[in-house]
């Protein structure tokens, strides 16, 4: 049996096809590849080692023709990514999904026993729809947490585009003894194929596998609107300040735990927050996957 982790290849992202075509390149968004990470560290706690764990596309996850293998699904589906072919035993732990795939799917969500979302309003959603599910939050919450903080003051911005984007309003009330220690950080990289190659995807994870070796070790504090950034520095350690555009239910954990700023409130930021403490979620995820994992009697080594 092998262990499956999601990988992003955006395969039928109809926008990026386009972008290709029209401009040459686009973006992606290096946070998801964090979720990957994420999963490796999972899978090491509970003593699967590396070789056999494999990558698994979730933009082509209906078109796997691969090895057996459990997937963690940790990760935004949508209608298209869903169902999985029979080779994939999913295993629902920080799972997301809107409304209409949630619908489409609930018959075959249901096969499969509990559902771990990764936010209260995804649960909400899927309860809505007889689906059996209770919020573990995010596999990114589940990364160590580091043994040693930095000395010397460093403000790390971590930033996107579109609805990661960082409101402007927020950058012009960072405080001035801050601003000197400032380093941004845009996360996100350019490709000019769709889908993204498999070396390219690597290299991305190795990408952001990398940052978050800077940001443990350098960062005493991160400000950002992106979820893959707040949750993996919530989990290390770092102090964070969450600051979007909006709302987003999809931070409803988040806003569990740290204020989640809009435009309209950055003035009362709290520049000097502490650390979260995740423990009981990081124990609590890892529990729950080793559960799912035994109530399906799938041995682990």
């Amino acid at each position: 049996m092998r262990f499956g982790v999601l990988d992003f290849s955006y395969a039928h992202f109809e926008h990026f096809e386009i972008a290709v075509r029209d401009v040459g390149c686009y973006t992606v968004n290096l946070g998801d590849h964090a979720q990957s990470i994420a999963a490796r560290h999972v899978y090491a706690q509970l003593g699967i080692a590396d070789s056999q764990v494999v990558a698994i596309d979730r933009d082509t996850l209906d078109e796997y023709e691969g090895d057996a293998a459990v997937l963690l699904m940790n990760g935004v589906f949508t209608e298209r990514n869903l169902p999985a072919p029979t080779a994939i035993h999913p295993l629902f732990a920080g799972f997301h999904a809107l409304e209409p795939a949630v619908v489409r799917h609930r018959d075959w969500l249901r096969q499969h026993g509990r559902v771990g979302s990764r936010d209260p309003h995804t649960t909400g959603l899927l309860r809505s729809h007889g689906i059996d599910a209770v919020t573990t939050g995010c596999a990114t919450l589940t990364l160590p947490r580091r043994e040693q903080e930095p000395t010397e003051p460093r403000l790390f911005v971590v930033y996107g585009t579109g609805a990661g984007a960082l409101p402007s309003e927020v950058v012009r009330c960072i405080p001035p003894a801050l601003a000197d220690t400032v380093e941004f950080v845009f996360n996100r990289a350019p490709v000019d194929a769709c889908p993204v190659p498999s070396a390219q995807r690597r290299a991305f994870e190795a990408y952001e596998r990398r940052l978050f070796a800077d940001l443990r070790d350098r960062a005493t504090l991160v400000l950002t609107p992106l979820h893959h950034v707040a949750a993996p520095c919530m989990a290390m350690g770092i102090p964070v300040i969450v600051c979007r555009q909006d709302r987003d239910p999809r931070f409803s954990l988040l806003a569990d735990l740290v204020p989640i700023h809009t435009p309209d409130a950055v003035r009362a930021i709290d520049w000097h927050p502490e650390p979260v403490d995740v423990r009981a979620l990081r124990r609590d995820y890892i529990a729950f996957v080793a559960d799912r994992l035994a109530a399906a009697g799938l041995a682990v080594p």
